[in-house]
């Protein structure tokens, strides 16, 4: 399977987001509200079948290192039938790659706790205690990855 990292708009990543981040959740919103702020960036994980695979990057600095240029991950979603595929390991480096030309020195995200092990497959680090989401009233804590 070929698969291909592209920025897209926020309509596009909806359905996806929607079918993932929303499934056995009391929100059936797939929306945030930074998706269309200025300096947001969506990419999609497209195959010949479609999108597979969504993240949203946007400039914010880590409310743990003030002063540090960053950049917040969020949305981050693998179609459940290719999760474990290395879409998602795609999509953070591709992700990560444009916030270092952007001059950003770490990445962060709210990270469920059922990803944490991906996410620390791919670098970040576990900071901070545990944290119910509104959205999803899912356990969440922050990961965080330094660039250069």
């Amino acid at each position: 399977m070929e698969v291909h990292v592209a920025p897209v708009s926020t309509e596009s990543i909806l359905p996806l987001r929607t079918k993932v981040l929303r499934d056995g959740t009391p929100s059936r919103d797939p929306r945030y509200s930074e998706d269309d702020l200025p300096g947001t960036v969506h990419f999609a994980a497209v195959t010949d079948d479609g999108i597979v695979g969504t993240s949203t990057w946007l400039p914010r600095e880590y409310p743990h290192g003030p002063g540090v240029p960053a950049v917040q991950l969020k949305g981050m979603a693998v179609d459940q039938d290719l999760q474990s595929s290395g879409i998602g390991a795609l999509l953070l480096r591709h992700g990560i790659e444009e916030a270092q030309r952007n001059g950003a020195r770490l990445v962060w995200a709210r990270a469920r706790d059922t990803a944490l092990a991906f996410y620390e497959r791919n670098g970040f680090r576990v900071e901070g205690d545990a944290f119910m989401d509104d959205a999803t009233g899912m356990s969440h804590h922050m990961v965080v990855v330094t660039i250069n």
